[in-house]
């Protein structure tokens, strides 16, 4: 912009403009124009270019390794380490549990024994893991025996091919079971059931979320009791109340706290009208509670009301 202004006070105060006087007017402005463009930029040269760099893990897939390509383990180093340890701690606890001391004490028994069913899942998935790094390393090492067959080597490089699937998905399936998880995931539940608004339609709603959740209990091998229920007029319930017990409940339907809402045609209704009713759904873990903590609490109330409330 600054050559522009240049250039135009050049052509206003020249006594002799460096125009020819012989121009037309569409000439002149061309002219006084060209001024403000920009001027031309230097043309690209074209130059070869090295191909990207292509990482055996792009975003959430995994890239498939050619037959020709070496299949390595891709777990982190520091993930190995963290299995290994864990590995570890599952066989020393599972040593632990024939301890007398151990089978004595019911309470410390059940402990151990939960966290070695929990911690089983992870060593189970990681000797999965060590057995296909273990078959890739035979396949390579067949790979560079039968290396003249054409066909061996299409069957050898197909099988890696599958191989490198299957660790990339244990891998991925490791890293998942390694993370912390919530603590109360393995407690039993009170599950609640309690028709909104809808009327007699959000009654029958709500029966239809117990029948669903207890259907669902019996897929997955859990005990449930009804604790309290509450019918309603025209079938299901106003509210329902009961006990869960089973492996990883509350890690599974802690989720289904919330509204639930259901648009159809209710049985009650015969202008055949679309209704929407909603039933309110409550997930509560089991609480435990310590006998040394509810003794704590019942000396001190006692000592309280010693002190005070009977005092002249």
């Amino acid at each position: 912009t600054t050559g522009a202004l240049l250039h135009l006070c050049s052509i206003l105060n020249s006594p002799s403009p460096p125009l020819v006087p012989f121009l037309g007017r569409k000439e002149k402005m061309e002219a006084f124009l060209a001024g403000f463009r920009a001027p031309p930029r230097a043309s690209a040269v074209p130059t070869a270019r090295s191909p990207p760099p292509s990482p055996f893990f792009l975003g959430t897939r995994r890239r498939k390794p050619s037959s020709s390509a070496s299949v390595v383990c891709m777990a982190e180093p520091h993930l190995i380490s963290k299995l290994d340890s864990t590995e570890k701690a599952w066989k020393e606890m599972s040593i632990r549990l024939g301890d007398p001391d151990i089978v004595s004490d019911p309470s410390e028994y059940q402990k151990l024994a939960q966290s070695v069913s929990d911690l089983g899942e992870v060593v189970t998935a990681y000797r999965e893991f060590k057995e296909c790094e273990r078959q890739i390393e035979e396949t390579k090492a067949l790979q560079k025996e039968n290396g003249d067959d054409l066909d061996m080597a299409e069957m050898i490089a197909s099988e890696l091919e599958s191989l490198s699937d299957q660790l990339a998905e244990l891998e991925e399936r490791l890293t998942v079971l390694l993370l912390p998880s919530d603590p109360l995931n393995s407690r039993n539940i009170l599950l609640e059931v309690r028709a909104g608004t809808g009327g007699d339609e959000a009654g029958i709603w709500a029966g239809d979320l117990v029948r669903m959740y207890q259907r669902y209990c019996e897929l997955n091998n859990w005990k449930f009791k009804p604790v309290s229920c509450s019918e309603a007029e025209k079938g299901g319930y106003k509210t329902y109340v009961m006990e869960v017990k089973g492996k990883q409940v509350y890690s599974k339907l802690k989720f289904e706290s919330g509204v639930h809402r259901v648009q159809r045609v209710p049985q009650t209704e015969t202008m055949g009208r679309v209704h929407t009713s909603t039933a309110t759904v409550a997930i509560m873990p089991e609480v435990t509670i310590r006998c040394q903590f509810l003794t704590w609490i019942l000396c001190f109330f006692f000592k309280f009301y010693n002190c005070f409330l009977m005092a002249p």
